[in-house]
């Protein structure tokens, strides 16, 4: 139990020996957590280093211990739609590499995307940093009309990644989603500066509006052993 309460006390604004960054939440120091609990120094560590163990903290050396901002305890379920690559993620994601390029729909996306063979494809393309290193991978999949209505400029990367975040945090989204192991071929290994072979998780997904209407298609590729991934499951 006092587990637990440490738990969900952890994202408080500032410590008390420095602001933190914009990716990570101070903790109290422990002498202040040990006396709001009541609690020995001892039994505080100890509850620290099971928050260690499950991600939900790192030590850095003269920053103490810091929340990994990713891991919201209470929202991040995979019941959300969000954006599993930066929810998920047991390391801080500092940044997103974005790239956009145009195709003909392929039979499987005129069929879930609800095209005519005419229409046209953004294919966005994002690779996602924590600390220089890539940790993740979208393919995405959007229809050009959806971008189009958003006014989005397709010139500006930056534009184009927002809207898609946007878009993921939209009210009535909704989506059809597989989750699978696979192994890095050369393409995604060289992106991700894994070797070959090793263990991605994938997660595909359609996105609909409330009203139904698929407004994108996308593939997240991500390191095994990177990413812990809540599940919340419930019998009716």
């Amino acid at each position: 139990m006092f587990y637990g309460s440490i738990a969900y006390l952890l994202p408080v604004e500032q410590d008390v020996e420095g602001v933190c960054t914009s990716h990570e939440s101070c903790i109290k120091r422990k002498n202040v957590l040990a006396e709001q609990f009541q609690v020995s120094r001892g039994t505080l560590r100890q509850a620290m280093l099971l928050l260690q163990e499950d991600g939900l903290i790192s030590n850095h050396q003269g920053k103490g211990n810091i929340v990994l901002s990713n891991q919201n305890l209470e929202s991040n379920w995979l019941e959300k739609v969000g954006n599993p690559i930066v929810d998920f993620c047991v390391q801080p994601i500092d940044r997103a590499v974005t790239s956009v390029g145009f195709q003909p729909p392929t039979r499987k996306h005129q069929e879930v995307l609800k095209l005519r063979p005419s229409s046209i494809v953004a294919v966005i393309d994002i690779t996602y940093y924590s600390k220089e290193a890539p940790v993740g991978f979208a393919m995405v999949y959007m229809p050009h009309e959806i971008l189009d209505e958003g006014r989005v400029d397709l010139e500006n990367t930056d534009s184009v990644y927002e809207f898609y975040s946007q878009l993921l945090a939209s009210n009535g989204i909704h989506s059809d989603t597989r989750l699978r192991i696979v192994h890095a071929r050369e393409r995604l290994a060289d992106i991700l500066h894994i070797p070959q072979g090793d263990p991605l998780l994938i997660l595909e997904e359609e996105l609909y509006t409330e009203y139904d209407r698929p407004v994108l298609s996308q593939k997240l590729y991500m390191g095994a052993d990177l990413y812990e991934i809540s599940l919340r499951r419930k019998n009716k």
